[in-house]
């Protein structure tokens, strides 16, 4: 078994595959990546930073145990999250970037879509969170494999009596954080049958009242339509654009250009257009079918003067790993290819002058 020396820079696959006990000593820490695609690319120091852990107790506990073969006791403050809230919801809250992900229409892999722009974010190893503003209809915990209802904390720079409470973001197993209305209840199916001014107040309380980490991007998550939930977003939050998916099928992307015009109208920028179930290639064969027709993309990146982003082909094996709540173990160069896009079409994009209150 070849010999891995511990530090802040090893590789988190590298180091499970030379010394299995550290899988064990990592997961003691909350540290979940160990069987995920993201370890691939990711050092020990860059998994703590992403889980908000202090990396000097996890190179203690892992040196300790190469030596005895067993799991020290982890103390509680070594395996509990730092975070804090935003900024007293006096300024912005401390993103990078937000991207809200869109299409107009259901049934065509926007949630998808999103979960997979996730994954290849942090695979390239930054901070993302997802806002699942598809309140009624929400997917995200479910391609995650998160059932545990969201928890409660006060607002740790509110001093007076009776402090705000915050909502604290589901971790994925690589530490993408995720608030959904799907993670309120202990029952995922559980209806909210709430009417539309209560579903963009709660997008409103997902943005500013929960306990973000320094995120590089949060990712919003659009439920179908151009009402009340998408224009809470495109007119209320401080977004730096919007990524369009469609489908090959004229209908889908006729309206799929209903949404563009919308973005246009409130003079918000389209980063890219993303088309899902673009292609099937027959694995025996090889042999390429527009399952759904012909492409649109094209015509839909003209109207919205984008680029596009990727062609996701439709896969069976993608679509197994996303029922099966595992989409943390998509090990897929279009999910990196997504995400290498998306970070190009942000860094084209001018630097923001807008600020917004979050009172």
């Amino acid at each position: 078994m070849p010999y891995v020396e511990i530090s802040p820079q090893t590789n988190l696959r590298e180091l499970v595959a030379a010394l299995p006990i550290a899988q064990d000593v990592l997961s003691a820490f909350g540290l979940g990546c160990t069987g995920c695609a993201v370890n691939a690319n990711e050092t020990l120091e860059q998994g703590a930073s992403a889980h908000g852990l202090r990396v000097e107790p996890i190179l203690a506990a892992l040196t300790q145990a190469r030596l005895s073969g067993r799991v020290p006791t982890i103390m509680n403050e070594d395996r509990r999250p730092e975070k804090r809230a935003p900024g007293a919801f006096a300024r912005r809250a401390p993103f990078k970037h937000v991207v809200a992900v869109m299409s107009g229409k259901g049934g065509v892999g926007k949630s998808l879509t999103t979960g997979m722009l996730a994954v290849g974010l942090r695979r390239a190893n930054l901070r993302v969170g997802i806002l699942d503003a598809d309140i009624t209809g929400p997917s995200i915990p479910r391609l995650f494999g998160l059932r545990e209802p969201l928890g409660m904390e006060r607002d740790p720079q509110d001093s007076s009596a009776q402090p705000r409470p915050l909502f604290v973001p589901a971790l994925t197993r690589s530490a993408i954080e995720v608030v959904s209305s799907n993670l309120l209840t202990p029952e995922e199916d559980t209806a909210m049958v709430w009417r539309g001014p209560i579903l963009s107040g709660v997008i409103r309380q997902f943005y500013e009242q929960t306990l973000w980490s320094d995120l590089d991007v949060l990712l919003v998550d659009l439920p179908p339509g151009t009402s009340d939930a998408p224009l809470t977003v495109l007119q209320s939050l401080s977004i730096d654009g919007v990524v369009l998916v469609t489908m090959p099928q004229a209908l889908a992307t006729m309206i799929v250009r209903k949404a563009a015009n919308l973005i246009h109208q409130l003079k918000r920028p389209i980063l890219g257009v993303v088309e899902n179930m673009s292609y099937f290639v027959a694995p025996d064969t090889g042999v390429r079918y527009d399952v759904f027709g012909p492409s649109y993309a094209d015509q839909v990146a003209d109207l919205a003067k984008a680029p596009v982003l990727a062609r996701i082909p439709l896969r069976p094996e993608l679509m197994a790993i996303a029922d099966a709540g595992k989409l943390d173990e998509l090990d897929d160069p279009v999910a990196d290819d997504l995400a290498r896009s998306l970070l190009a079409a942000l860094a084209a994009q001018p630097k923001k002058t807008e600020t917004i209150s979050l009172i």
